[in-house]
């Protein structure tokens, strides 16, 4: 009976470990996400400047 505790709790933590670094990535991309870099990499444009005002405010 211990022994199955012992490797559920082992199970869970490696769960949660990983649930937590993708997480984590997932924030960090999405903090780090920025007008400029859509610009570039993804739409491959400029906006008008007012688009960028308006997302200042």
């Amino acid at each position: 009976m211990m022994n199955e505790a012992i490797y559920l709790a082992v199970w869970l933590m490696g769960l949660f470990g990983i649930v937590g670094v993708v997480s984590w990535c997932l924030a960090r991309m999405v903090i780090d996400d920025s007008m400029n870099y859509d610009e570039q990499h993804v739409w491959q444009r400029k906006l008008p400047q007012w688009v960028k005002e308006e997302k200042k405010r």
